[in-house]
Order: C-alpha cells, then structure tokens, then sequence
C-alpha cells in the first residue's frame, strides 16, 4: 500500500513542497485525523495511514498543541507515503475545532473523520464510497462499529451496530432528522464517509457546544437537514475505550443538552430561513431539548421518548423531503 510521493509537513497553513503531490482533482477520499497527544496511538495511527494510502486519497493528519517532536517522528515514519499531509501549530484548538478546520482543507470527492485511536478498512471506505456512489440523495453513509479496550478485547455492549436502521431505506424526513439526536439514530456516523460538499457548506459546519459535548450528535443533525444518512451493513470501524479517551469525561448534565437544542436551532434557520417549516422544526428542537434536559436531573435512569411537537403544519411538516439533490431547494 506504500505510494510514491514524499510526506509533507507543515507549520500552520504554509505547506513545504513535496515531489508529485497531486493538485486534489482526482482525489476520491480524504481522510481526516485529528491528533492530541497521540504518542501512544503511533503504531495505530501508523497502520491506518498504510492501509488507506492510494493515488485517489489523501490523508491529512493535524496537531494543535505544538508537539513538533511527534509529528516530526510521525513524518519520518510514513515519508514514503503518497499524498500524505502532517500538519502541527500551537494554535490550542478543541477537537472540534480541529475537524472543521481539516474539513476545510479536504479535496477529495468524499470525507472521512477518523480518530487517531481507532481503526478502519479500505474495504469498509470502498463499501461506504459505493453507497455514496449508487445513492445520490444521501449525504453520508456509514456502517457498523465494533468496540475494543486498549489490549485487544472485545467489548460487545458498547457496539453501535445500527440494528433498527435499514439499509433499504430510502426516504429520508423531517420527521426522521427530528429524532435523530434524541433517539440515538446513526451512532458511529460521525466517522463514516461523507460528500466533501456537503461538510464544506457553511450551513453544515462542525461548531463546537460550549462544553463540546454532544457536538457531533448536533453536526449529524445539521448534515440530515441537508439530505439522507445512508446505513451500509458493514463492519466500518474498531472503537477504542480507555479510561483517559476524551469523552470518558464528559458530563451529560442538563446545560450540556441545552446547549445542543441552541445549536441545532441554529441549524434549521441556518437551512431553511424564515419560513413554516423552520417554525416548526425550532418547535419541534425546543420542546424536546427542554424535555430531554429536565429529564436529566430526574432520579432513576433517565428515559425519554421522542414526543413530535403538534400545531396546524406540524404533519406536512415532519413529512417534508429532505433527501439530497444535489441542490439546495431550501435556500434562505
């Protein structure tokens, strides 16, 4: 799988030359890995660059807390690999804002977020590609997820493997974006394969909660309202946990799902203007958000059930098409 091109590693934006670097037209994927303290993670992160490398990828790796020594190492390592780009600044961006900035820099037809400890296949991104290819009114497609400790061992009761999801399906709702975030639909596809010019709309940008938590649950959210999520029946990635992974401290307290009710209403204004269905979708996210967050601070475990908000519009609009087209037919 090694390619022919030299790495390239940068200081902010100002990227050394790298014999036969391609200029992105014929890219097919991007793959995008956000590194923080990743020492640890060398070897994985090492075998996932190898396994994905080709002529029509791209792989773009980024450190925003200066560590200079590791990506250097990180560059040696992998300096046979083709259209390899290493990217490390002291710019103390979240993990959030990491992403969104590495999405603005992808080229390639589709793209892939993969974190620096967990794995993937070529195959299960060629699987995902396809369904992309052979379905043009969906936005991201996404498989299964297998989750791992550090050692190797499986730990089944934390797979995401989208059982009550149909790989067959192909209408897509404002009804089924609507529970999207409060049901737990599509868990793990925040790391499956998305259009590049879907991610790189302003309106679909990864923004970051006050906390970041559940900032990728809300980033599925705006990405719905622009067109389908597709499941893919495919082992797409190894999950990792460890006692020190970063959302191993987080605390889903109430604000934390205000916050997400904040951004997603964001979202829908930002898609669908001033307009009856944007009316009722904000109603729709604030009832529930509300909803969700009391129930937080309730005794007992916490058990909410979508509930879609009424009015007069409330079933045109849950019934609203929202599969992609390719264009914007919601433009404010």
């Amino acid at each position: 799988m090694r390619g022919l091109f030299k790495s390239l590693i940068s200081s902010g934006r100002r990227f050394l030359n790298a014999t036969g670097k391609t200029d992105g037209r014929d890219l097919r994927v991007s793959h995008l890995i956000p590194l923080y303290r990743s020492e640890r993670f060398l070897a994985i992160i090492e075998e996932n660059v190898r396994e994905l490398a080709g002529r029509d990828v791209e792989i773009i790796l980024a450190d925003r807390n200066g560590d200079h020594a590791f990506c250097y190492r990180l560059q040696e390592r992998l300096s046979d690999v083709a259209n390899l780009r290493v990217i490390c600044d002291a710019s103390n961006m979240n993990w959030v804002e990491n992403i969104a900035d590495l999405i603005t820099l992808a080229r390639g037809q589709y793209l892939q977020i993969l974190p620096h400890d967990d794995s993937t296949t070529k195959e299960a991104t060629r699987r995902l590609c396809a369904a992309l290819d052979q379905q043009p009114d969906a936005v991201l497609a996404c498989g299964q997820v297998r989750a791992f400790d550090l050692d190797g061992n499986r730990l089944e009761d934390r797979d995401e493997l989208n059982a009550e999801e149909n790989p067959d399906a192909r209408s897509w709702t404002l009804d089924d974006v609507l529970r999207l975030v409060w049901q737990g639909r599509f868990n793990g596809a925040f790391k499956g394969v998305i259009r590049r010019q879907v991610a790189q709309d302003a309106r679909c940008r990864f923004k970051a909660t006050p906390g970041t938590i559940l900032s990728e649950r809300v980033w599925l959210f705006s990405l719905g309202l622009a067109g389908r999520l597709a499941f893919v029946p495919v082992d797409a990635l190894a999950k990792r946990y460890y006692p020190e992974s970063t959302h191993r401290q987080w605390e889903f307290g109430s604000q934390a799902y205000l916050d997400a009710t904040e951004l997603m209403v964001e979202a829908v204004k930002a898609r669908f203007g001033e307009s009856a269905l944007a009316n009722y979708a904000v109603t729709d996210v604030l009832e529930n958000g509300g909803r969700f967050a009391e129930s937080v601070g309730s005794k007992g475990p916490v058990r909410f059930e979508y509930l879609a908000a009424g009015g007069p519009d409330a079933e045109a609009s849950r019934a609203t098409d929202l599969r992609w087209s390719g264009v914007d037919q919601y433009a404010a």
